[in-house]
């Protein structure tokens, strides 16, 4: 389940959003095109439908996380 945010991609924003690290974007948009199609294979691949749902809560779930890390720290 935890195999998305573990993702290269995830692990960037995480960096970026929790310790104010400035990121290049361009790297982050690779990261992100890579991600995106990771997940799209990843769920073409999948047998189990109900599992990758919950692997795609989870992610949004974590990345909501961030997000709210990212708001207390400006403010």
């Amino acid at each position: 389940m935890k195999r998305l945010i573990e993702a290269k991609f995830f692990r960037a924003l995480q960096e970026m959003l929790q310790r104010d690290v400035e990121t290049d974007i361009r790297l982050l948009e690779n990261r992100y095109n890579r991600f995106v199609k990771f997940l799209f294979s990843d769920c073409a691949a999948s047998t189990d439908k109900a599992a990758f749902h919950d692997s795609l809560v989870y992610t949004l779930v974590e990345l909501s996380g961030l997000t709210e890390v990212s708001e207390k720290k400006r403010s």
